[in-house]
């Protein structure tokens, strides 16, 4: 019986995500002490050919409001895909206009392509129709060119405000 030598990965303290090119989705780790016995597995495909990155609490900008709800508990936005940042367990800092409204955790995130986005979906992220929805996104990402919006993949996220939060602090 052979045995498979597992890689493992040494990481420092902080919140770090494992992110297979199978695209299976992990939950963020939190590290407490420096320690190299983190596994570089992924348990959907059986490869060994992902990889850690760091997760940082960074901030969202919201410009409007839409449907209003940025008021309610839970909330969702559509972001174009970015498997280290916008992944279930991650903080965000959420901003409207340039004023903090508080930091919400990301509890689910679904990859959906531009034209997934339904009436349903629409509806409760903005407001409006799925067309003027996408159209919404198409625009929000207008200066970054290149994007094939027929294979583009869209992060979907849920997030929830964490009640013990505190605005962030500038260090001058």
């Amino acid at each position: 019986m052979s045995r498979i030598k597992v890689k493992s990965a040494t990481l420092t303290p902080g919140y770090w995500i494992y992110v297979c090119p199978c695209g299976f989705q992990y939950t963020v780790s939190r590290v407490v002490r420096k320690s190299g016995k983190h596994m570089i597995y992924c348990f959907k495909c059986k490869q060994q050919t992902g990889k850690y990155y760091r997760v940082m609490t960074e901030r969202i900008e919201f410009t409007q409001n839409w449907n209003g709800k940025l008021n309610c508990n839970s909330f969702t936005t559509m972001r174009l895909h970015n498997p280290v940042k916008y992944c279930v367990g991650a903080i965000k800092q959420i901003y409207l206009k340039g004023v903090w409204k508080g930091n919400a955790k990301i509890i689910e995130v679904r990859c959906i392509h531009l034209n997934d986005i339904n009436q349903f979906t629409a509806k409760l992220d903005t407001g409006l129709s799925p067309e003027d929805c996408r159209q919404v996104i198409r625009t929000m990402y207008k200066n970054r060119p290149g994007i094939n919006w027929d294979t583009q993949l869209i992060d979907l996220c849920l997030l929830e405000y964490q009640k013990e939060s505190k605005e962030p602090t500038l260090f001058k």
